[in-house]
């Protein structure tokens, strides 16, 4: 009789503790897809190479309008990051292609992008819009 007193009292006590930790900080997660596309000239072969702290996509290799995406776990108002390298002919470039600080405001759950041969286009859901963040030099 008194491990069937224990019993329930454990689970009271612990049944309370759980429904306060889920009520109150609750953290607002969700699946956030990239899409990239090489917009570059026909025949021309990007190589792709993406990752953030905890993940790395691996390197890509794109043809002409082929595209790549990857999709992760991201916390509203949290600082994921991920930047690429790239590569085509003879030029190089690395930049941050998502960033939750600034493109929590542009996109929802698909951020698409186009690498062009004038730098990389952001797509704005809300305006509608293909936005140019990145130039080359």
């Amino acid at each position: 009789m008194n491990v069937l007193i224990i019993f329930v009292v454990l689970v009271i006590t612990t049944a309370g503790h759980v429904d306060c930790r889920l009520g109150v900080g609750q953290m607002n997660v969700k699946t956030t897809t990239v899409h990239v596309e090489n917009d570059l000239k026909v025949d021309t072969v990007l190589t792709l190479h993406c990752r953030s702290t905890n993940n790395d996509i691996g390197e890509k290799t794109m043809h002409s309008g082929q595209i790549v995406e990857w999709s992760f776990q991201a916390i509203s108002g949290g600082t994921t990051l991920y930047s690429c390298d790239i590569k085509w002919n003879n030029v190089q470039h690395k930049f941050v292609i998502y960033d939750s600080t600034k493109d929590e405001a542009t996109c929802t759950s698909k951020c698409m992008r186009e690498i062009s041969p004038d730098g990389v286009y952001f797509f704005n859901e809300f305006k509608n819009t293909w936005e140019k963040r990145i130039t080359w030099n």
